[in-house]
């Protein structure tokens, strides 16, 4: 490994660097065979393989497995171009020859207009204070804490274990969580240096992760989502806080609340002594109604009393995810790894675990109580050290930098990457090179019966069935007690009362997950482009295949964003991807990168999937990816063959085109041949989610790779009949529910902002409107310069313009002239999957907006 060291230093020119690999590609494949482990070998021939491809560039014959961030940087130096805002470099290569074009056919006005254009953009540039949101820079990542409230020693009535209130902060949880990590990934690789093992969990000076046992820790929910709403009610008396008849008196139809909530007077002994092991010691730490399932959507509620259901629920009785997944920051070659940790069964919430004690004796304080020997067990082996030794008395107040600890975590351990035996792998090394992906039927085939899968399952000790495995085979077992006409609904909504005051716009919360729910917000445009970005990293870096549809997917038409009215993202899958997403990371939290933000996302597998038949109960959604601040959601739905039948609707809609041979396609339905599958006369097999939605092969596949609010994403290959065929106006309407589209600044704009500028303000219809912003006429670069006026336009035009202008050129390369599908343009494909790399964050932290940005802007 010396020589990779002696690599990661140099400054070699490219010549040089090509014969030191070649020449350590030898060395390497000798030195593998004949010294390494056997159970290594596997992973160190993916690392040579790594090497190899660095070397020949040959992809699809190598496998590459990633060293450390100074091996990637400096190998990719020699072979890969530096792409740091990638859409904008493809643009500028595209665009050169036509601006000299373009500047000749412009007129005087047109020259001035641009320049006023851009004066308004570089005033937005220069002044960000006033323009803060388009600063997508965290600001504020340190925190001052005071620490002896949370610290065993110290403890006394203001300590937070014996406070009423609860705490919650998540620079603090993040700085505690990654401290953990570090430390125990530095002590497991002390220990193999202390039991005489070689060095083979070093890699590039650093400790690899991927050679080191998994870590546990413990896990509350407290500590991961905001519920401190709950104080205002823990600062009162018992017998003032409210109980469950308030519920019901809040709730339509005056219901029966047994079903869903117990006084605190009227918990049992038994189940409050569950609720101490999590960390509390008194019953008066509870609030004075304890929620232990659903409201029905029946008997929906105000706002206020939603939101009060969600978190108390939250507190008790949310089952623990199994595993936290924190992503890795990017790096040149689009992937950054992660950091896991399984979650142990204590659900001890931070208060009342070691883990802020190790943190501050790892930064050199002195928190033990009595004696200062700390006692270590790992592995079944016990480590004894002298804490007190050259260690500080703990100050009042100290302060915490998570960013920094993130950063040492990064520069000291190399983060884990799919390995090639796992699930997914191959798909990794294709999805990170960005070409179209070619999907075979086989992937949409329906799994085995849940019977033989229960048997499979079943068969084997418990005790060697993973948590994700043991939870799958509980997903069989509870979807075999029911059909598709019977079963019944996994996701439930945070449906509120209309008619509340609080609620302006008299929403009805179906998009949002009860659980989570966090007030009707106005923010969405931040959840949804933190909810597809990090979805998208996930997947990438665990190999699983998506592709937008829908809504999504005619938005993305449009200009390459998301809407601005719309309020969930929905996106398809394979049904083997969905097994996999179920075998392997159901009821996993998804940590965004650190250094971008504190969001956390819940991927929950719909129980019932295994049922491929339409839902009669509304189990259309097969798994969901949860913003667990908000309640809002991707919805994921899995295509699979099956016996359901065919809507009439596509046996008419000949763009279709399933479609002529449907007659026999019923016929064939249990023809030997099909096994019940349904296939046309090309003996194309034909597929289907679990609510309307029927495909064939070559409307999904071959995927292309684009981009989406600067994500990269994928799209299936028919774009413009299926989108025709799901909204017959909406690939042509500028207008939607008084949103406008102005093609000049390539977004969609309100009408209340729209009427201000109009030539003629008597005439304000849709239909008038639209007569005066579409061809013939068009805005003036007058009206146009008006609507940037708009302070809120011109950020929103300032943050996307370079995107949506990305998105004018994929389009030249997927669409003909009339914007309708064509054969791909693999040389202008070549050229812009260059551009296809993650860019900032489109939008702000929602922590930080929240709780930092508008507090500092709004007095």
């Amino acid at each position: 490994m010396s020589l990779v060291k002696s690599i990661t230093s140099a400054k070699s020119s490219n010549k040089l660097i090509k014969v030191i690999l070649f020449t350590l590609v030898f060395i390497n494949l000798i030195y593998f065979t004949s010294v390494i482990h056997n159970n290594n070998k596997e992973r160190i021939s993916s690392i040579t393989s790594k090497l190899t491809s660095s070397t020949s560039g040959n992809n699809n014959k190598q496998q590459e497995q990633h060293l450390t961030d100074a091996d990637n940087d400096k190998l990719s130096s020699s072979s890969n171009q530096q792409q740091q805002d990638a859409h904008e470099t493809v643009l500028e290569e595209q665009e050169k020859e036509q601006q000299t074009q373009q500047q000749q056919s412009l007129s005087d006005d047109d020259i001035q207009f641009k320049k006023l254009v851009d004066a308004k953009l570089n005033s937005v540039k220069k002044n960000q204070g006033k323009y803060y949101m388009t600063n997508t820079d965290l600001s504020e990542t340190k925190i001052k804490v005071p620490i002896k409230q949370f610290l065993k020693k110290y403890e006394s009535a203001e300590s937070w274990i014996n406070k009423n209130e609860l705490y919650y902060d998540p620079r603090f949880t993040l700085s505690i969580y990654l401290n953990e990590l570090y430390m125990q990934y530095q002590e497991m690789s002390d220990e193999q240096l202390i039991d005489g093992n070689d060095n083979q969990h070093l890699i590039g000076g650093k400790i690899n992760s991927n050679e080191l046992p998994d870590i546990s820790l413990p896990f509350n929910w407290v500590d991961w989502i905001d519920l401190t709403m709950l104080n205002k009610e823990f600062s009162k008396p018992m017998y003032q806080r409210l109980k469950c008849q308030d519920i019901q008196a809040n709730s339509h139809s005056n219901p029966d609340t047994s079903y869903f909530c117990t006084d605190n007077e009227d918990i049992s002994e038994e189940t409050f002594q569950e609720f101490f092991k999590m960390g509390y010691k008194y019953k008066t730490q509870f609030p004075g109604f304890i929620i232990n399932d659903h409201e029905r959507h029946e008997h929906y509620c105000d706002n206020d009393y939603r939101v009060m259901q969600a978190k108390a629920y939250t507190m008790t009785h949310l089952l623990n995810p199994l595993k936290v997944i924190i992503l890795g920051a990017d790096k040149k070659d689009g992937n950054g790894g992660t950091f896991e940790f399984s979650v142990d069964n204590s659900k001890t919430r931070l208060t009342s675990s070691k883990l802020i004690d190790r943190y501050m004796e790892s930064h050199g304080y002195y928190t033990r109580k009595q004696d200062s020997n700390i006692d270590t067990v790992r592995n079944g082996k016990r480590f004894f050290f002298d804490s007190s030794e050259d260690q500080n008395e703990v100050p009042d107040i100290i302060e915490m930098d998570y960013l920094s600890t993130w950063n040492q975590l990064n520069e000291k351990v190399v983060p884990k990457y799919l390995s090639p035996n796992e699930t997914g792998y191959t798909n990794f090394l294709h999805m990170r090179d960005k070409n179209s992906i070619v999907l075979k039927e086989s992937k949409f085939m329906e799994p085995p019966s849940i019977a033989s899968q229960i048997e499979q399952y079943t068969g084997k000790p418990e005790n060697e069935l993973s948590p994700q495995e043991k939870l799958y085979l509980e997903g069989l077992q509870e979807c075999s007690k029911y059909t598709d006409e019977n079963e019944v609904r996994y996701f439930r909504m945070a449906v509120i009362n209309p008619g509340d005051p609080r609620n302006r716009e008299n929403e009805w919360g179906w998009h949002y997950d009860w659980r989570f729910f966090n007030e009707l917000t106005h923010r969405t445009n931040i959840i949804l482009d933190r909810l597809l970005r990090n979805w998208s990293k996930f997947a990438m870096e665990k190999g699983i295949i998506t592709w937008i549809m829908h809504g999504p997917l005619l938005s993305w038409y449009w200009n390459g964003l998301l809407f601005p009215y719309d309020n969930d993202i929905d996106i398809q899958m394979p049904i083997d991807e969905l097994v996999n997403l179920a075998k392997n990371y159901n009821q996993t939290l998804i940590v965004e990168n650190p250094s971008e933000g504190y969001g956390k996302y819940l991927i929950e597998v719909n129980t019932y999937f295994h049922n491929r038949g339409i839902s009669a109960e509304q189990n259309h959604i097969d798994a969901r990816f949860h913003d667990v601040d908000s309640g809002i959601y991707i919805d994921i739905t899995a295509l699979s063959s099956s016996n359901a039948e065919v809507p009439k609707e596509y046996k008419q809609e000949k763009t279709i085109q399933l479609i002529d041979d449907l007659t026999k396609t019923n016929s064939n339905k249990e023809g030997a041949g099909n096994n019940g599958k349904q296939v046309n006369s090309e003996n194309q097999l034909i597929f289907n989610d679990r609510r309307k939605h029927f495909y064939k092969i070559d409307q999904i596949s071959p995927l292309k790779f684009s981009m989406m609010q600067g994500i990269p994403v994928m799209v299936p290959n028919g774009i413009t009949n299926r989108l025709q065929f799901e909204y017959s106006k909406g690939l042509k309407s500028l207008e939607f529910d008084n949103w406008f589209y102005i093609k000049q600044l390539n977004l969609w704009v309100q009408k209340d902002n729209i009427i201000p500028i109009l030539e003629d303000q008597t005439r304000t219809s849709n239909e008038d409107i639209l007569k005066q912003i579409q061809p013939p006429s068009s805005l003036s670069n007058d009206q146009i310069l008006k609507l940037l006026n708009n302070e809120e336009i011109l950020q929103e035009y300032y943050l996307t313009r370079s995107l949506t202008r990305f998105h004018d050129f994929e389009k030249q390369v997927l669409f003909d002239d009339n914007g309708n599908d064509k054969p791909l343009d693999l040389v202008k494909y070549k050229t812009y999957k260059k551009g296809l790399k993650m860019v900032k964050p489109l939008r702000k932290a929602l922590y930080e907006y929240e709780n930092i940005e508008r507090i500092k802007h709004h007095h």
